[in-house]
């Protein structure tokens, strides 16, 4: 459910879903499962026909598809809500060769994710994540397998996390013998392990297009590119806005305003004069003061932000889970965030949720929630 380009990730995939006639849709849920189930409903208004399944515990990717063999009489296609995938991809899963196949792609970082060895098209090896920096073809996480795959299920192995992972599945499969074949794609396909990572993802998202402008423009703005502005919003004289950027319902963006690709900016945001957005997301409710820049970042929903806010972007080495990740980026604030004036934001900086910064201060690193910093 988390936002990119003004849509949660899911709905960019059922899109590409939809556009390849994928309409037979099973999803399984369990955390959270009321947002989803009250998002999408029953699929109509996306083109599609939704069926949920509850997963009642976390037991593995390779769990849940074993809900759904009651659903399944023919080929079935894998898919996870929290990748990103546009419709060359799906296309590319559906017509590649062999009943079950991986869809693939080549990266230069591919340490994070399943790493295969394939000869001849067919997978030979899966190295689930091996930590080290390595380029390579990488598991996509989207799978296209025959009824078979039920069969294979229950000889799925219990993984390092306790739990039991399709990965695990395939891997044996191979072992056994069985015919995996990889598919390498050139369609978009992105992921969000790290909060930052939802940046690569919204700068991933295909074109809008021609501009679709329900919003107000008032006499002085101008924009130039593929620009979304929804309804109820208005531009403000003396505003810049170049595309690709997305821009929600309900905003109130300037005087003079810069906004430049690729920007998302959710309902209800606020803008104060004078302030530039840049490759940044900026989620519902957000509040900027005037005289503001923000680059590469994350602004969380309903949090606001006072007047002469630095944000900088650029390398930077973040600790997570006692490892160090190192990425290019400014800021992510997450949800319900006060941050006062003329505040420096120093790049790879988190903050945390329901946290408050005084004016004048200057942060760096990792900010947990509820702080407080003076």
């Amino acid at each position: 459910m988390l936002s990119v380009r003004n849509k949660p990730f899911m709905e960019h995939v059922i899109g590409a879903l939809a556009a390849n006639g994928v309409r037979d849709l099973v999803v399984v849920v369990g955390y959270q499962k009321e947002r989803i189930m009250d998002y999408f409903g029953d699929g109509v208004h996306y083109g599609v026909k939704i069926d949920y399944l509850i997963q009642d515990e976390q037991l593995g990717t390779a769990d849940a598809l074993s809900k759904v063999r009651p659903h399944v009489d023919g080929p079935i296609l894998v898919v996870n809500g929290d990748n990103l995938v546009d419709e060359q991809a799906i296309e590319d899963v559906l017509l590649a060769d062999g009943e079950n196949v991986i869809l693939a792609a080549v990266r230069e970082h591919a340490g994070d994710y399943g790493v295969l060895t394939v000869e001849r098209g067919k997978v030979t090896r899966i190295v689930e994540k091996p930590g080290r920096p390595c380029s390579g073809i990488l598991n996509t996480g989207v799978y296209m397998f025959s009824p078979e795959i039920f069969e294979e299920l229950p000889n799925t192995p219990i993984s390092e996390r306790g739990s039991y992972e399709l990965t695990q599945t395939i891997a044996h499969m191979i072992e056994e013998g069985r015919d995996v074949r990889a598919k390498i794609t050139n369609g978009v396909w992105a992921d969000a392990i790290f909060a930052w990572d939802l940046l690569e993802a919204n700068s991933s998202v295909p074109g809008i297009g021609e501009p679709s402008i329900e919003g107000e423009i008032e006499e002085g703005a101008w924009f130039r590119g593929p620009v979304e502005i929804g309804q109820g919003s208005v531009v403000r004289s003396g505003s810049y806005i170049v595309g690709p950027v997305s821009i929600g319902k309900n905003c109130d963006l300037g005087p003079n305003v810069t906004v430049l690709p690729t920007t998302s900016i959710g309902d209800s945001v606020k803008i104060g004069s004078h302030t530039e957005i840049r490759n940044s997301i900026i989620m519902n409710g957000a509040r900027i003061g005037a005289g503001t820049v923000v680059s590469s970042s994350i602004l969380g929903a309903s949090s606001s932000f006072g007047d002469h806010l630095i944000v900088e972007s650029g390398e930077s080495v973040v600790p997570i889970e006692d490892e160090l990740h190192r990425a290019e980026f400014g800021a992510v604030v997450a949800d319900n965030v006060v941050v006062g004036g003329r505040v420096l934001i120093h790049p790879g900086t988190m903050v945390g949720t329901g946290s408050k910064i005084g004016s004048g201060t200057e942060l760096r690193g990792w900010i947990e929630r509820g702080s407080r910093v003076i």
